[in-house]
């Protein structure tokens, strides 16, 4: 099991932080970029370096101009081609397996149809693809992320790229617990079993009548529980869960903790909870996470 974490600010020295709470390291990294901007940066050739595994998200935006709207369309029309072969470039500079990732959380609404439809979204996805191949990354495993929520699997079902295009099949796990109202809400606690399984189950009861290839090795690319103030033992818990749930699906091949926070309800920096990081401190010194995954092109 390959052992991720993505933390802001996404720096070395914010991993290594979680790292000592937790009592090792991090087999791999999780990083967003924009559309133009220049990979790998210092920190993940440093990444590299230290023998760590990069996980790369290149998103369908331009940070810089938060007004600026980037479309599917125009990415597959050419329009972004020339930091998109540099980006290649640089994913093909650091000779080892890197996991990429275009515009993780399409099934979100407000990217899909906002910044085009399904079928400009596949179309997107494979120029970039077929783009940075011609640029030498030939090292990258592409790697399709979801959102794992059962109302968006109708939506997730639209965005297959084809089993060409795609070589690893991701999404992300959370027990939310209605955050994004602004409040959490106890009453919709998810265990971490019932936050996995709707999208996993959806890819082998579903993704085959859709062309997916249900067979294809499987990650979850963010996952994390928000904060329970005044009741930290059931966050505890939660992460206690990771390890026995995972065991049952052996075609999850790596997991990564998302150790951020997005508003002051949706809090999922474990690190900050010494009872919550202790927690998760215990989950990384049993199986699966003992197990450590050799990446290698024959996994793919």
């Amino acid at each position: 099991m390959i052992w991720g974490i993505s933390t802001q600010p996404a720096t070395l020295q914010g991993v290594a932080t979680v790292e000592s709470l937790v009592g090792r390291n991090f087999d791999m990294i999780y990083r967003y970029h924009d559309i133009a901007q220049t990979i790998p940066d210092e920190v993940e050739q440093q990444a590299v370096a230290e023998g760590r595994i990069l996980h790369l998200s290149i998103a369908a935006r331009e940070y810089a101009d938060k007004k600026l709207v980037v479309t599917y369309k125009d990415i597959a029309a050419g329009k972004y081609d020339k930091s998109i072969s540099a980006q290649g470039r640089g994913i093909a500079s650091l000779k080892v397996p890197v996991f990429v990732t275009f515009e993780q959380e399409a099934n979100q609404h407000r990217k899909l149809d906002v910044r085009g439809d399904a079928t400009q979204f596949k179309a997107a996805w494979r120029h970039i693809r077929e783009v940075q191949i011609a640029a030498g990354a030939t090292n990258a495993v592409w790697t399709w992320v979801m959102t794992g929520a059962p109302e968006n699997l109708d939506r997730a079902g639209s965005l297959w790229p084809g089993n060409d295009a795609v070589d690893w099949i991701s999404w992300n796990v959370y027990n939310a617990s209605g955050c994004n109202s602004g409040q959490v809400k106890p009453e919709k606690y998810k265990t971490f079993a019932e936050a996995l399984a709707p999208f996993y189950d959806w890819v082998h009861s579903k993704g085959p009548g859709l062309g997916i290839d249900p067979n294809k090795p499987m990650m979850i690319s963010e996952s994390g529980s928000v904060m329970y103030n005044g009741d930290l033992a059931k966050t505890a818990d939660w992460y206690s869960q990771v390890p026995q749930v995972l065991q049952k699906y052996p075609q999850i091949k790596a997991f990564t903790l998302w150790a951020s926070r997005t508003s002051p309800a949706c809090n999922y920096e474990f690190q900050k909870e010494p009872s919550v990081a202790a927690a998760v401190a215990k989950s990384a010194k049993m199986a699966p996470f003992t197990d450590r995954l050799a990446l290698a092109k024959s996994s793919r």
